[in-house]
């Protein structure tokens, strides 16, 4: 809408140079995926930039930014950008701080805590709502929303109807677990529950497991947060597994000028 000049700007700019190969002794998400999940990101939020009214990226914030998967990415996408990088993984913060030059900011495990002190035109939330409680994902969807500037977006991903297919054949966690998050999201749309220890390196016990979420449910966690309006919701869009929403600015009852 509007915004075909910064499409194809963002496009040239990603094009114009090589993404970054070194991948961080540390990063637990380093497999044979890495560079394809990355870049199914770029394609994601071009696709949520299309939707959407933003018209110009000068701030970014990458949340969670891991080592940095999704974010050798966004620094090519946005070259004159201002990045920052936010995780409660001290040494993943500190990584995207060094290498890419992100403002580093130490998460907390609830989120609203965390004051991010100015605001965006693009906050990428890869896989934090796919682990989080329906309580946890309603507070901090509306969180984002107070740092998006005035056409400012979120592209968040989720685990949505696919997920049910995929434990299947790779489940997400334990099998004593797996009919809570089910009964959950049969009842309410919205199902979760814990990892134990030994399944997360970054557990943190009530507030870190595994969720799913069918459509509706989050249209429903959304259709509250005042200022906002809904962009798109594409099923399985990130990497063919994750479902991708694109929330943010100008709020849906904007007068027509």
């Amino acid at each position: 809408m509007y915004n075909l000049d910064l499409i194809g700007k963002t496009v040239a700019d990603y094009n114009a140079y090589a993404v970054d190969t070194e991948i961080a002794p540390n990063d637990l998400m380093n497999n044979q995926w890495y560079f394809e999940v990355g870049r199914s990101a770029v394609e994601v939020i071009l696709a949520g930039m299309m939707a959407s009214y933003v018209h110009r990226v000068d701030r970014v914030l990458d949340l969670p930014c891991g080592h940095g998967r999704v974010l050798r990415h966004l620094v090519r996408m946005f070259p004159h950008a201002q990045f920052h990088a936010c995780d409660l993984d001290t040494d993943g913060v500190a990584y995207c701080a060094q290498r890419y030059n992100a403002v580093p900011v130490v998460s907390k495990p609830e989120l609203t805590e965390v004051d991010f002190g100015t605001q965006f035109e693009l906050i990428w939330v890869g896989s934090l709502f796919t682990h989080v409680a329906e309580e946890q994902t309603e507070r901090w969807l509306a969180h984002l929303a107070r740092f998006l500037a005035p056409n400012g977006i979120v592209v968040a991903t989720m685990h949505g109807r696919w997920s049910e297919h995929v434990n299947r054949r790779s489940p997400y966690l334990g099998a004593d677990r797996w009919p809570q998050v089910m009964a959950g999201y049969n009842a309410r749309g919205y199902g979760y529950a814990d990892y134990v220890q030994a399944e997360s390196s970054q557990y943190v016990p009530g507030n870190y497991g595994i969720s799913m979420a069918k459509p509706q449910a989050m249209m429903r966690l959304l259709e509250p947060i005042q200022g906002v309006r809904l962009f798109s919701y594409n099923e399985r869009a990130w990497a063919d597994h994750q479902d991708v929403i694109v929330y943010g600015r100008p709020s849906y009852d904007e007068s027509w000028a």
